[in-house]
């Protein structure tokens, strides 16, 4: 993950926060539950990209041999593969 849960902690108290101050807006939990929830959305939408970076070496594995032949280039096979992946699953990342 690109963020520490300590950071992640904090952005997701500093949300609730300024999100409390805006008028219009009303909670229904407390302040500690949004905070959670927040925490776990922003943590699973980082994780997203992990995963699917951690999906592709996998996938490249089939073609270890060309790569190491020098064959083919593990960069250029890996960003293809993630742009692709990325448009076919409309990912935000």
């Amino acid at each position: 993950m690109k963020l520490s849960p300590a950071k992640v902690e904090q952005l997701a108290a500093a949300l609730v926060d300024y999100l409390a101050e805006v008028d219009g807006i009303m909670f229904r939990g407390d302040d500690s539950q949004l905070r959670l929830a927040v925490q776990q959305i922003m943590t699973d939408e980082l994780m997203v990209e992990e995963l699917l970076d951690a999906e592709i070496h996998k996938m490249l594995q089939a073609y270890k041999y060309e790569i190491t032949m020098g064959r083919l280039s593990y960069d250029d096979l890996f960003k293809k593969t993630k742009q692709r992946l990325v448009r076919e699953r409309r990912l935000v990342l």
